[in-house]
């Protein structure tokens, strides 16, 4: 099995990205307590979002590089799901902070709003990855996320040029790390086992 191919490494890469993102939570608390011109409740709001996300993230990680998601479907659902989850977290934490240093009230609840509908719509895309039934809603998912992939790879490519500064060390490896996960996922989409569950 490749390097690029083993849910081992995809694991060891998610693990990376959460405990990065636990640790720029964390500092970014501290910065919001350190620093007189950062808004602290703005601060400890993204830091816990970023902690919570990142908790999950290398959960996630842990337990695909450990084997206990193995099937490799499920590796892929479950990232899916886990991907409408965050992005629920996240856009949520987000709109609270951007109220709290005085965002328009009624602009961040059409963004709530919108973020749970994403959220949402991903999560619900993801029980159908791995629910055993092979429709033409099936093709239609496995053609969207290979370019949600593929875009999300360029992305994180570009996050390592952009971010290569020796005092940014952690994008240029958060980078890294997003790259060879998405790498993985979309050779996952291209097993054999996956296409046929896909109905592809």
């Amino acid at each position: 099995m490749s390097f690029l191919n083993s849910p081992k490494t995809a694991g060891n890469a998610f693990e990376i990205i959460g405990i990065l993102q636990i640790i720029g939570g964390i500092f970014a608390i501290i910065d919001g307590i350190r620093d007189e011109e950062v808004d602290i409740g703005f601060a400890a709001v993204i830091g816990i979002s970023a902690i919570v996300c990142g908790s999950i993230l290398a959960f996630y990680g842990w337990k695909v590089r450990s084997g206990e998601i193995s099937e490799k479907i499920d590796i892929l659902a479950i990232f899916v799901r886990i991907s409408g989850i965050i992005t629920i977290i996240s856009g949520l934490f987000l709109v609270i902070a951007e109220a709290m240093i005085g965002a328009d009230i009624l602009t961040e609840a059409i963004s709530a709003i919108i973020t749970i509908v994403i959220g949402l719509i991903i999560i619900f895309i993801s029980t159908k990855i791995n629910d055993g039934k092979q429709t033409t809603g099936d093709k239609i998912i496995w053609v969207l996320l290979l370019v949600f992939f593929i875009l999300d790879v360029i992305g994180s490519i570009l996050t390592i040029v952009g971010g290569f500064d020796p005092f940014r060390l952690s994008t240029i490896v958060t980078g890294i790390c997003y790259t060879i996960a998405y790498i993985f996922m979309i050779l996952l989409l291209f097993d054999s086992d996956v296409k046929k569950e896909m109905g592809m």
